[in-house]
This record gives structure tokens, sequence and C-alpha cells, in this order.
């Protein structure tokens, strides 16, 4: 009715007319007269106009309509993409997004879906207390949309998206000691967060899809703490690893030695079985530069030791 009464406003009035001439200093514009019977086709024709307006509803990509009749309340039909008809100012329609829709809870402003810090504090298994940024990525479920807008309405994302997640992920974490949420279970930890709040949405006809702990945060002191005793482990580790590979430098060496005492066992043990190799290597190392021959037996040699 609000758009009827705004169209009878702008109908041609000499009074509307003449004021604003008053208002412009612009010489007057003088609207003839309409007869009666002329002024009735153009109201009847704004009122046709709007019921068939009224009548339509065109549901855009990635969406449903829902609609709510005066009579029989929200209808469980939900609306697919398109041009579709209704009882103009009887049924009224709302169109909820079928998309994946996010829902950030983070510390820092403006980065989360809600503007100041949002992010959650969770108590863990050791006392300790825990920042965590989450993520949720959701859509609605189309065919149980109605349902959801009947049970919950259009304000979903307060109501079930952000409670839900905000718990969960709190009680979750409550079974988990600090350093294993850090590091060795933090896996786990975000997969039991996903199962649990994809049970609970779906009791409200609301799809999960991914639930995302972006940033986990510890307090300055035991954060530091961490970071000590994995330095001491990594300490460790590496005073282990030079233990191993002295062991196995010792190992080699000894390998080594016993190999060089089989070798030179072995050789003594050939020139003892044939002297003669003993005069072989003599004569191998004598420099090229000495002459020298072979003598018969019991032959006394003469050597001439110079002028």
């Amino acid at each position: 009715m609000e758009s009827f009464y705004a169209i009878m406003i702008l109908l041609p009035n000499p009074n509307i007319m003449s004021n604003f001439s008053q208002f412009t200093g612009l010489p007057e514009f003088k609207i003839p007269p309409l007869k009666s019977r002329n002024m009735a086709v153009i109201i009847l024709g704004v009122i046709a106009l709007l019921i068939v307006l009224d009548g339509l509803v065109s549901v855009p990509p990635g969406s449903v309509g829902i609609i709510y009749d005066r009579g029989r309340g929200v209808l469980e039909n939900e609306l697919p993409e398109g041009l579709h008809l209704k009882i103009p100012f009887w049924q009224v329609s709302y169109l909820m997004d079928t998309r994946t829709q996010e829902y950030t809870m983070s510390v820092s402003p403006g980065e989360g879906t809600i503007y100041s810090d949002d992010s959650m504090t969770a108590p863990t298994a050791d006392g300790q207390t825990v920042t965590v940024d989450a993520t949720v990525l959701f859509h609605l479920d189309r065919e149980k949309a109605s349902d959801l807008f009947k049970n919950v309405g259009p304000d979903y994302v307060q109501k079930i998206i952000r409670p839900i997640a905000r718990s969960q992920i709190r009680s979750q974490l409550a079974k988990y000691a600090a350093i294993d949420v850090y590091a060795r279970k933090r896996d786990e930890a975000e997969q039991n967060i996903n199962d649990m709040i994809k049970t609970l949405y779906a009791e409200k006809n609301i799809v999960l899809e991914k639930v995302l702990l972006r940033h986990i945060a510890f307090s300055a002191q035991y954060a530091q703490a961490i970071e000590d005793k994995q330095v001491a482990e990594q300490r460790i580790q590496q005073a282990e690893f030079q233990r191993q590979e002295a062991g196995k430098l010792k190992e080699k060496k000894i390998i080594e030695a016993e190999a060089d005492a089989e070798s030179i066992r072995l050789k003594g043990q050939t020139l003892r079985q044939n002297p003669s190799v003993i005069q072989y290597e003599f004569v191998q190392k004598i420099a090229p530069d000495i002459k020298w021959g072979v003598l018969p037996d019991k032959i006394l040699p003469l050597l001439n030791f110079g002028q």
C-alpha cells in the first residue's frame, strides 16, 4: 500500500506544481485538469501494475524462495531459481542464500564477521587457557530452507552458527592438554570439533562444510616454556645423533684395523712360505738408475765404490 500512496502523490497535482514554482523560482507549469474518467483509468492502471508486480517473485541463482501465507503460515515448498507467482498482498516472499557462507571469529578487529574481537578463550585439560581464531564454512539445506525459516528465522547465524560453534570448540579443546592442542593432536581435536558441530547443525537443517582452527595462541609464559622444551629436545636429539655418528666412526676404524691386521698376518704367512718373494719385492723397490744383475750361487760380488 505504501507504493500505492507514493504513486498517487506523484500524479499531476496543481498544488504541488505551484509550491515547486515558488520554491525554485521557475515559472509555474500549469497542468491541464484531468477528467474524472481519465483519473479513474490512471488510478486503476496503477493499482493493476502494483498487483502484477507484487504477484511476481524472482529467485536469483544460489537462493531459494520462501513464501509466507497470511492464512496458512510458511509454505513447505521452496521456490527454486527463476520467476514465480504468488497471491499479491496476501503472500510475502523471502529469499534464503544457499551458497557457501563463511563465519569468522577472530581476535583482530575487522578480520572477523563481527568487527570487534570475536575470538574464543578455552580451557585445556591441564589447566591452561588458549585463545582460538576459527572460521566456519556452511550452507543451508535447499530442501529444508522453509523449516529453518519457520523455526529459526533469517537470523540463523547469530542463533545457530555462532553459539554452537563456540560452545563445541571450547568443550572439545577442554579434553586435550595444551601441548597436544599446540602440535601433537591438533588435527584430531579439529576433526572432533567438525564431527560434533556437523551433527548439531544438521538438526537445524544447516550443512557444515568445515571448521577451520585458524590460530591457537597460548599465554606468553606457556609459549616460552614450550619453546624452551623444544630447544632442549632438539639438543638431546643432536647429542644422540652425534653419539650415533661417533659410534659409527669407531666401528669403521675397528673394521679397518681388523682388515689391516688380517692383511699383515696373511702377508707374513706368505713370506714365510715363499722367501723368494722378499727378493722380488726388494728388486721392485730398487731405484731405476741402479745397475744390477743376477749372480750364480756362491759367487762373491765385487762392488766399486768410486775412484
